[in-house]
């Protein structure tokens, strides 16, 4: 009995373990949650979408692989690094943890996500707060709102299915 517990328990912290994975992980993602980063050359994607820290430190969203926003930041650092803050702030680090670039989006500690959506545009939520401004004109929007529980939940555009994981959040393509 004790030993079924036991192997019931590891079972249960491995699923756990794979379903929390950090997007540095192998698999594709389309989300940042608040205190998640890119390292240099990684990246979030979804159908013909990148979203990538280059090696020359410029974070840039490509539609099949044209460059349509950039953050800027080329040749201005070396190792650099993408993170969502907890404050809700997206900031480019480089690799003395110096900041290259940043959304300005710095707020309270909360719960924040950033989503590269379908409709082109990559957004950070609490409630909007910062987004490239790239989706197409007739695309529909996706919303996401903070429960005073300290969760986050969503509604909107089918493409971009929001399921409530406690107080993490998984975005499903």
């Amino acid at each position: 009995m004790v030993f079924s517990s036991m192997i019931k328990s590891l079972l249960f912290s491995a699923s756990l373990t794979i379903l929390l994975a950090n997007p540095s992980s192998a698999q594709n993602y389309n989300h940042l949650l608040a205190g998640q980063r890119l390292n240099t050359g990684e990246s979030l994607r979804t159908d013909n979408l990148k979203f990538i820290i280059q090696y020359d430190c410029n974070l840039v969203l490509y539609v099949n692989n044209i460059a349509i926003w950039a953050s800027g930041t080329n040749g201005k650092g070396q190792d650099c690094y993408v993170t969502l803050q907890h404050d809700g702030n997206l900031v480019v680090y480089d690799y003395i943890n110096t900041a290259v670039w940043a959304s300005k989006t710095d707020r309270e500690n909360g719960n924040y996500i950033l989503i590269l959506q379908r409709d082109r545009n990559v957004a950070i939520y609490s409630n909007p707060i910062w987004s490239t401004e790239t989706n197409y004109a007739g695309s529909v929007g996706v919303v996401v709102a903070a429960a005073h529980n300290g969760t986050v939940g969503g509604s909107g555009a089918k493409q971009n299915k929001v399921r409530e994981m406690g107080k993490i959040m998984e975005v499903i393509n």
